[in-house]
């Protein structure tokens, strides 16, 4: 029987059944790279090569505070591995319980987990969404034509321009802070997330309270 949980008394309040699930993993180690997306994907993937097949299934980035004397950030135990999973792939994440990684800045051990289920929530906010144009004006377009497409309307902040080196290219895109959205709609644009690489962190929607912090992060 699941424990009960605040998070999923409100999801059963709204009356939806959620269909993608947050697992937050314990994480241990000294640093990760900033910039680790690409390596991430592919530490998680060889653990879990299904995730490689599961294109709406996401790998958060990892959030942890800048170490100061590199381009690496500090692993403490405030730091979560999180991953964004349709609800029937949970039992099979659990595999990474106890596994090691090494995106690229010595090993890290990955811990138990807890679930967090997807909510909804009228502002949401993504680290790094990622489509087909860098400019600003043209991003926008194309997040405007996307969420049309889902049926989504919500005001649109960017933030920051934020790069990620791939093996053979760069890319890039901002952060995005999207408020006024229609509960339902905030659980699609959740589920489904907006533009690509949704496995190297891009495109993974958050709630948020404030939408006085996006230009700074």
């Amino acid at each position: 029987m699941r424990m009960y949980n605040p998070e999923w008394e409100a999801i059963r309040r709204f009356n939806y059944t959620p269909n993608f699930i947050d697992l937050q993993f314990d994480l241990s180690g000294m640093e990760i790279p900033a910039d680790h997306g690409h390596a991430l994907y592919q530490e998680i993937t060889r653990h879990l090569p299904w995730l490689r097949d599961t294109a709406v299934a996401g790998i958060h980035p990892v959030h942890a505070t800048p170490s100061g004397r590199n381009d690496n950030l500090v692993i403490n135990r405030r730091v979560k591995l999180v991953l964004r999973l349709p609800v029937d792939r949970a039992v099979e994440a659990r595999e990474l319980v106890g596994k090691e990684i090494d995106p690229g800045a010595g090993p890290l051990k990955i811990g138990d987990l807890k679930e967090k289920p997807v909510t909804p929530f009228a502002t949401l906010y993504s680290h790094f969404v990622v489509v087909n144009t860098e400019d600003e004006a043209g991003f926008l377009d194309e997040v405007r034509q996307l969420m049309l497409e889902m049926g989504i309307t919500a005001g649109l902040i960017p933030g920051k321009f934020h790069k990620m080196h791939l093996p053979d290219r760069v890319i890039g895109g901002y952060s995005l802070m999207l408020h006024d959205i229609d509960l339902m709609q905030s659980m699609t644009l959740q589920e489904r997330g907006l533009g690509l690489y949704r496995g190297l962190g891009c495109g993974i929607f958050i709630p948020h309270k404030s939408i006085k912090e996006v230009a700074f992060d």
